[in-house]
């Protein structure tokens, strides 16, 4: 996916107080440790998943970053990096059933079934007392709705430590600008302003290569990945979950989805979104908005400096220029995003380890302001240098560019989780207020998820075809959809059959599931 793919590649200049750049990259022993007691710095073995990053992937045991992070923090930290995916699931679920476990480890939830019942078999220690000692940082930075998630906390216990996503909200919808100013339009709002973009796009050669219908208003990816508007607009999205008359149940199958799949299928009838919308995979659907094929496509603000930002990035075509804008606003709401806890994944200390004091000393210093400029800006007089009391950092340079070294320490071994938008770092990058306002259009583009802090339903766990939303293939929502969208099957009946197959399979079971868990969590 682009997300993985393309994120990890745009990174940023940053403006950081000196004081910290000297606390943080000097030689001063840093603070929250033992560091400069007189002894041996403390082991820390930490487990991880290199997450497809390159430098990750091929770091070796001397590696300068882990020696600087050892150097910076006062402990001696190994970093065991697991595969991605499937390959981390698998080899994880070895590592718990051997027993052989490091003194923190990444994991997605405490409740994650790479490690079934761990906290209930004590396998994993109870953090609560330690962070109130010794993790005021953490307690601090990471955001209170973060820790009363089922990831995190069980029974009013503490057993996991969040590591956060950049941001709460990242989805914005990405527009040609350049094409809104050459048709004479402004920037579109409301659900029957983005038809009109989309049917004057229809009309026009907008990308200037002679041939008038290879753009399309709206530019969708395989399984609607990153495609998933005008659902919200008209009541319900597909993924979210909603709370009506005593039970919690998902969009997908709402009534309110009728008229989002008429309004599709109109947008298919109209040849306002390519007609490969179903087969559209990843890099085909980049290379389409890299040729103009695209006046429109939902992204993340994250992507704007590594791609859909940069001019350059268009090719065959001259001042091409994209805004971030909101989701359109329909009859009855808009949105793009549910509401998420931005957990990015979660920490957890095994009970046996007795290093669990060390590790929140650890991650207390990771969330300090001293520990910042390292995992923003690596190594001072290699990553980075100071001019004018200012850091002057480059991703061409490299030591940061060579095998995306820089994702290394700002994201790899960065126990934070993915700190790349924060905003002291978003003070002096390029296209900076830009981002800054795509920022604020990403966080209105939420929807109120009744779902919130909802572990994932044992009842879905072995039904993937059950799984509500957009995004994954094989789903009985998007077989339903593409009959729909396609014409082969008539709206009303299609989706009448899909909800009554839904329950069947499992989905009344998931209602109840979903539903008991909402009235235990909010004690209804």
């Amino acid at each position: 996916m682009i997300r993985t793919k393309k994120m990890v590649a745009s990174l940023f200049a940053v403006s950081l107080f000196t004081s910290v750049v000297a606390a943080g990259c000097g030689g001063q022993q840093p603070s929250g440790t033992d560091a400069g007691s007189g002894s041996s710095p403390k082991n820390l073995n930490i487990l991880v998943s290199h997450a497809n990053a390159k430098y990750a992937m091929q770091v070796k045991d001397d590696d300068r970053y882990i020696k600087e992070l050892s150097r910076l923090s006062g402990y001696h930290l190994k970093f065991e990096f697991l595969g991605h995916g499937n390959d981390f699931t698998q080899q994880m679920t070895v590592r718990f059933a051997s027993g052989d476990l490091p003194d923190v480890i990444r994991t997605d939830s405490i409740n994650s079934t790479m490690h079934p019942g761990a906290v209930d078999k004590g396998v994993f220690q109870d953090l609560t007392p330690l962070i109130e000692k010794y993790g005021q940082n953490l307690k601090k930075k990471i955001p209170e709705e973060a820790w009363k998630s089922p990831r995190v906390s069980k029974d009013g216990k503490i057993y996991g430590i969040p590591a956060l996503s950049a941001l709460p909200a990242s989805r914005v919808v990405y527009i040609r600008q350049d094409w809104l100013d050459k048709l004479g339009m402004k920037t579109p709002k409301t659900v029957d302003d983005f038809l009109k973009f989309f049917e004057a796009v229809k009309k026009e050669d907008m990308n200037g290569n002679g041939d008038p219908n290879d753009e399309y208003g709206f530019y969708v990816r395989e399984n609607l990945i990153y495609s998933n508007l005008f659902f919200s607009e008209f009541g319900a999205e597909p993924g979210t979950w909603y709370f009506k008359n005593g039970k919690l149940e998902p969009g997908m199958i709402q009534p309110e989805i009728k008229d989002a799949l008429k309004f599709w299928k109109s947008l298919y009838d109209k040849g306002y979104i390519n007609p490969n919308l179903f087969t559209n995979k990843a890099a085909d659907w980049e290379a389409g908005i890299k040729q103009g094929k695209g006046g429109m496509w939902v992204h993340d603000v994250t992507n704007y400096n590594s791609n859909w930002g940069l001019p350059e990035f268009y090719a065959n075509e001259k001042n091409a220029k994209v805004s971030m804008i909101s989701a359109p606003e329909g009859p009855k709401g808009k949105g793009i995003s549910p509401q998420s806890d931005q957990i990015y994944f979660v920490w957890v200390v095994p009970a046996k380890n007795k290093s669990a004091e060390d590790v929140i000393k650890f991650l207390n210093w990771a969330w300090s302001d001293e520990a910042e400029p390292f995992f923003a800006l690596g190594i001072q007089d290699y990553n980075y240098k100071m001019e004018n009391n200012k850091p002057i950092w480059n991703l061409s340079d490299p030591a940061n560019k060579d095998n995306d070294a820089s994702v290394f320490y700002q994201l790899s071994i960065n126990p934070r989780g993915d700190g790349r938008m924060l905003p002291k770092l978003l003070e002096v990058i390029p296209n900076a207020g830009a981002i800054k306002e795509g920022i604020k259009t990403a966080a209105g583009n939420v929807i109120k998820n009744d779902a919130l802090h909802m572990p994932t339903l044992e009842s879905l766990k072995t039904h993937p075809e059950l799984a509500p939303g957009t995004g994954a293939a094989g789903t009985l929502f998007l077989d339903m959809f593409a009959k729909v969208t396609l014409g082969k099957e008539d709206v009303d009946s299609a989706f009448d059959k899909f909800v009554a197959e839904w329950k069947r399979r499992g989905g009344d079971a998931a209602i109840k599931e979903a539903t008991d868990w909402y009235n235990h969590f909010h004690k209804k």
